[in-house]
């Protein structure tokens, strides 16, 4: 019997390796479980013995099919092995086809033909797949599709892709075998309306994607008949008038409707009735951005009519009204939202936002960036006390309104960039508890001044381009929760002693691409627990002993793409859990590595873009490498061309061997030294650890002869 199926195997490999369904292609994934690929034909392709035709065994065969074309055809012979594919996707090219093969794969529950440059599919390919579960024609150029979903007997299609196609109509009649489909896909196509109504008996449907098309009119197409209809896509068409009367009852079930990207010049208020439907946790997503939308109006007492309990329902509601011309909003415009949790209307036509404050008590998130707004009405944040993310960027603030947000007190991130704000004192705002940023980005602000107890909770600040010149003048020592400062594309020239009023728990400092050209022993003592420091980006030349003086928990610095030709590694004692350390693109020329010998932890320097020899990089290399220092020089994009030593570039020639002192013997015996001062440390080091292991080894030796000792005497006794 082992011979037997031994036999068997090896026929079975034969065939596949004869066949067009290459060996290294065919996976057995488990019992009669297969994955496979074959290619332009499936002749040949053949399953275990035990596998084929079995009735009582659950077979299952994925299979891939490529490079198929007009040619593709099946005899008698593949029959056997189409009835067992139960998932398959083909690729090639078929303009024109009747997939007739298909009659024989009874079994398939996943069809995927996409990309085949099918523009005709002839007959009704589809008829005798009673198990296929999902169907995906997208990305060809299929125009007609009325037969195409015919089925002999019911079906169990439940999605149907038809995205990417050049479909213009879709009759009444198309998809009307198709009960049990839940989701449709007919975006990007070429449909201009839906007059026949196609979807009325797709009772059971989900989610309805008609994006990207040419539709102007609905038509009644979206009506009470979508009993289970939860997400809606018509964004991106040419809709000038959403019916109320067809889409009323079918709102009812809504969880999403998206119409962004139309014609559509009134917000219809129906979108706010109909919550109480819903069960469980449920979020409704209404989207109106990139239409003609001018005036959002007081809400009526229609949209009231359903009494819903609000212990009942748990609903959350996201509205987008963006990128439209909407120059006024109602002050009850959002009375009857149920748990409106975030409102977007950026990029808008506001000068003022004047709302009732109750009916946005649960916003979480409020972008209203992008207009002309210049003062914040206090009595619409009165009741806010739920904001976490408020969007207040490119607007026309002179000043911070901080008094409008005093009760605004869980923010998580406050934008105010790309405005007009020149100075902030006396910051009234406090955030989260679990901490908040501010970013004051793009602005001609000067002076920041934060008093004690206020902006409690602000963790990170960012003055990124903005008119600073004096860092003195962004006060900030008493705010002990700031973690983060952006000093970033500014205007500073120089820092000394007192520059910096910033509190010791700083942790992130950034300076870069400013204008400084000096900076004295000490600017950085009173940010003593920073981590990271970037200086890049300016015009130092020079880097003074002192310059980080109480830097002692400094783990990155960056002081890339500056004009210092040469450095001393000494200058940077003071850094001694220093890891990361950009000297990129400074056009160096010297950079002396001798106080690296004792770092405490491994370096990583990277020094592309300078001028350093090939044999000052060949003495650091061999230094990190025989153990003398941990300095390990690096760089970020290796170059192609270049001389390189283990892909750093370097320049050669006698011009440029080593760049030392004037003293260059004096140093090397003095290097030298070290090397073997290093050398007798770690074998001391060594030695003192083998003693003391011996020591604890001999310890334990002489109590175990102790207790060895003391039961003698006790069974003596």
């Amino acid at each position: 019997m082992f011979l037997i199926a031994k036999y068997l195997l090896l026929l079975l490999s034969a065939s596949l390796a004869a066949s067009s369904c290459p060996k290294e292609d065919f996976h057995r994934l488990g019992y009669c479980t297969y994955q496979m690929k074959c290619y332009n034909t499936i002749k040949g392709a053949v399953l275990d013995q035990e596998c084929q035709g079995s009735i009582n065994i659950d077979v299952i065969v994925d299979l891939t099919l490529k490079n198929v074309d007009q040619n593709f055809s099946v005899d008698i012979t593949d029959t056997e092995f189409l009835i067992s594919i139960t998932s398959l996707a083909v690729y090639g090219s078929w303009p024109q086809t009747n997939l007739s093969f298909l009659e024989y794969t009874l079994k398939l529950k996943y069809l995927q033909l996409t990309n085949l440059d099918m523009k005709h599919i002839y007959g009704r390919p589809f008829q005798y797949l009673s198990r296929l579960n999902v169907l995906d024609l997208s990305h060809n150029r299929l125009s007609e599709i009325d037969d195409l979903f015919v089925f002999t007997d019911s079906n169990r299609l439940k999605k149907l892709y038809l995205s990417y196609n050049e479909i213009r109509e879709v009759t009444g009649f198309v998809f009307q075998e198709l009960i049990s489909l839940v989701e449709l896909d007919l975006s990007n196509n070429l449909i201009e309306d839906l007059n026949e109504e196609p979807f009325n008996n797709l009772t059971s449907l989900r989610t309805l994607k008609l994006n990207d098309n040419n539709i102007k009119y609905l038509n009644g197409a979206i009506n009470k008949k979508l009993l289970n209809l939860k997400h809606l896509f018509l964004n991106d068409n040419d809709i000038t008038k959403i019916d109320e009367a067809t889409l009323d009852k079918t709102i009812y079930h809504l969880e999403t409707i998206d119409l962004s990207n139309n014609n559509i010049e009134f917000f219809p208020k129906l979108f706010f009735k109909h919550w109480d439907h819903f069960e469980g946790h449920t979020v409704c997503r209404i989207t109106y951005s990139g239409n003609r939308l001018t005036v959002i109006r007081n809400a009526t007492s229609e949209e009231n009519m359903l009494k819903i309990n609000k212990d009942l329902v748990d609903v959350s509601t996201q509205i987008d009204l963006s990128n439209n011309n909407i120059s006024i909003i109602e002050y009850n415009a959002f009375q009857y939202v149920i748990n409106l949790i975030s409102l977007d209307i950026s990029n808008n036509n506001l000068i003022t936002f004047l709302v009732n404050s109750e009916h946005l008590s649960n916003v979480k998130f409020l972008n209203i960036s992008g207009n002309f707004i210049s003062r914040l009405e206090f009595q619409t944040f009165s009741h806010m006390n739920n904001l976490q993310n408020l969007d207040l960027s490119n607007n026309r603030f002179e000043n911070l309104p901080t008094k409008s947000l005093i009760y605004a007190n869980k923010l998580k991130s406050l934008n105010f960039t790309q405005n007009d704000i020149q100075e902030v004192v006396n910051f009234h705002i406090n955030f989260h508890a679990e901490g908040g940023i501010l970013d004051l980005s793009n602005n001609n602000l000067y002076m920041f001044i934060i008093a004690p107890r206020e902006a409690e909770g602000l963790i990170e600040l960012i003055l990124r381009s903005n008119k600073i010149t004096d860092p003195s003048q962004i006060k900030l020592k008493y705010h002990r929760a700031l973690l983060k400062l952006d000093m970033s594309k500014n205007f500073i020239t120089g820092l000394n002693e007192k520059s910096l009023q910033l509190p010791v728990t700083l942790t992130n400092l950034d300076l870069s691409s400013n204008n400084i050209e000096t900076i004295n022993p000490s600017s950085f003592y009173c940010v003593q627990h920073l981590h990271t420091l970037r200086l890049s980006h300016n015009n130092l030349k020079n880097v003074n002993h002192g310059v980080f003086r109480g830097l002692n928990s400094l783990v990155n610095l960056d002081l890339s793409y500056n004009q210092i030709s040469s450095l001393d590694s000494a200058v940077l004692l003071d850094l001694k859990y220093l890891k990361f350390l950009s000297l990129r693109y400074n056009h160096m020329n010297s950079l002396d590595s001798k106080a690296w010998l004792n770092h405490k932890t491994d370096l990583i320097v990277y020094i592309d873009g300078n001028n350093l020899s090939c044999d000052w990089l060949g003495n650091v290399l061999a230094d990190y490498n025989n153990g003398f220092s941990k300095m390990h020089p690096a760089v970020i994009n290796s170059p192609m061309e270049e001389n390189t030593l283990n892909g750093i570039p370097c320049i050669p020639g006698p011009k440029n061997l080593y760049r030392g002192s004037k003293n260059e013997g004096d140093d090397h015996n003095m290097i030298t030294d070290e090397r073997l001062l290093l050398t007798s440390q770690k074998i001391l080091e060594a030695v003192r650890e083998q003693t003391s292991y011996l020591r604890k080894y001999i310890w334990r030796s002489v109590l175990l002869e102790a207790d060895k000792l003391n039961d003698s005497k006790a069974n003596v006794a």
